[in-house]
């Protein structure tokens, strides 16, 4: 490939990651804003992933299926330039319900040269509890607005069509709206920038070049695919989540070659009504993450990859559900996953593979009614540790892999809500010992400074306290949570040497 070619790709690449920094600049929620819960990333016409900020895996992943689904919707000769198009369904591309699909079409010169596209969690879009990731749904009815791929609006701007409908269905509709034109805007700015390379290239030159970049993508991931060549490798991994719902597998048969990488699941558990399934586009981020460590820091990171990529999903599993699966908490399916990919690659490219990682970041919504009669909605995400490596430890309070969320900052919590964090520590030992230890997890106490605060948590192998049967914290009593990645999820260095 050109050296032309792959400063393109690094342009490409500094386009997504522009339009991800203006995300987090203009987003209002704290979830998105401080904890960097979103992704980006660029499309061609025909829906191929051109490049792709440096953002959540788990979100990275599901942006081709939300593009693949949008484009069964909307044929690109239908599509008209300054367009809006939005979707959250789990079961046309998305991941789960809070996580909102903002994608516009890009024209130059009057011709479709390709797409925007982020995937932000928001605040709430209905459903039974606030922060709509209800932990005892049994089916995604309960788990708020479910929006197909649909146009939402022109001229750069949402309808007001839409704006109506966000607003009869969330708890906190001006946040969510105020993220929705976040994303809007974030796509704008991206493409003003579209638009200089399509300057410098010409329309015709720029879709040559892209073209170029997909191709060469491919054939350096068949061949360092190739080089990896073996025989089938499998692992198994899981949840345990409750009694009643017993032990949840995820089985996988991988084998590489220069012909791709399959990865079968066949022999997962059957999906189950409560909201732990996920999707088919958390195995997808799960193998796509995983392709990349592979490939390394150098690789080109667009659509070439993903030709390489074969997923055998099994029909109305944990790992593909199928409607009316409830799927919000879906993020501890995807993280069992990811470690299940992991553990059968490790067997083929052990060097340098660290641990597990902790198996789940938790996420707890505190919802309530202010002093000034407005209801504030905010979601935290607690993060555990990373398993230790073959060179070092692994760090303590930090999310990994295909969840790697940033820690929200106290001051930020006790300045957006009627809460005191008494602490925030590191729960120490909880990752593991061995030749270089597994990383620790996190434990906050929180004071309720207001009556009625509902708390909804999101995870699993977590404790807390002083709640109600129904979630609701009382004033001055703490709140105590605690994510401790435990010796099986994320164990030390020296179950690998």
């Amino acid at each position: 490939m050109s050296t032309a070619n792959r400063i393109l790709q690094l342009r490409l690449d500094g386009l997504a990651e522009t339009m991800q920094r203006m995300l987090l600049d203009t987003a209002v929620s704290p979830v998105a804003r401080e904890a960097a819960d979103c992704a980006s990333a660029l499309f061609t016409a025909s829906g191929e992933l051109l490049a792709m900020s440096d953002a959540i895996p788990l979100l990275l992943g599901a942006l081709p299926g939300q593009m693949t689904a949008l484009l069964a919707c909307y044929p690109p000769d239908t599509m008209r330039e300054g367009e809006v198009y939005i979707a959250n369904d789990p079961f046309s591309g998305g991941t789960h319900l809070p996580d909102i699909a903002v994608i516009l079409p890009v024209f130059a010169k009057g011709q479709l040269i390709g797409f925007t596209a982020s995937l932000l969690h928001h605040q709430d879009i209905g459903g039974m509890r606030p922060g709509s990731v209800p932990p005892d749904a049994t089916e995604i009815f309960q788990e708020g607005l479910r929006l197909p791929p649909m146009r939402a609006g022109t001229d750069h701007v949402l309808s007001q069509e839409v704006r109506d409908l966000v607003t009869a269905n969330s708890r906190v509709p001006g946040v969510v709206l105020a993220d929705l034109d976040a994303q809007v805007a974030a796509a704008r700015s991206a493409v003003q920038g579209w638009m200089r390379i399509i300057d410098d290239l010409g329309v015709g030159g720029f879709v040559e070049a892209t073209a170029e970049l997909l191709d060469a993508a491919e054939v350096e991931t068949r061949a360092a695919f190739g080089a990896l060549s073996g025989d089938e490798v499998r692992a198994v991994d899981g949840l345990d989540p409750d009694a009643t719902l017993g032990r949840l597998d995820v089985c996988v048969a991988l084998m590489i070659s220069a012909d791709g990488m399959v990865v079968d699941f066949t022999g997962s558990s059957a999906q189950v009504d409560a909201p732990i399934n996920c999707v088919a586009s958390g195995p997808l981020s799960a193998v796509f993450y995983a392709a990349i460590t592979l490939l390394g820091p150098t690789a080109l990171r667009n659509g070439g990859i993903l030709r390489c990529l074969h997923l055998v999903l099994p029909e109305a599993s944990v790992v593909n559900a199928a409607t009316p699966a409830p799927v919000n908490a879906r993020t501890n399916m995807v993280r069992a996953i990811t470690s299940t990919v992991l553990a059968a690659l490790a067997q083929i490219d052990p060097a340098g593979r660290p641990a597990a990682n902790c198996g789940m970041a938790y996420v707890i919504a505190f919802s309530g009614m202010g002093a000034d009669g407005q209801r504030f909605l905010a979601t935290e995400i607690i993060a555990g540790g990373a398993g230790g490596g073959p060179d070092g430890a692994g760090a303590h309070a930090v999310s990994t892999d295909v969840g790697n969320a940033r820690n929200t900052p106290v001051e930020i919590i006790e300045a957006d809500l009627p809460l005191r964090v008494l602490s925030s520590e590191r729960r120490r030992g909880s990752g593991g010992e061995g030749l270089h230890n597994g990383g620790d997890g996190v434990r906050r106490t929180y004071l309720a400074l207001a009556d009625g605060i509902s708390v909804s948590i999101r995870g699993s192998g977590s404790s807390a306290s002083q709640m109600d049967p129904a979630g609701v914290v009382r004033r001055n009593l703490p709140l105590r949570v605690s994510c401790a990645p435990t010796a099986r999820r994320n164990h030390s260095a020296r179950d690998l040497l």
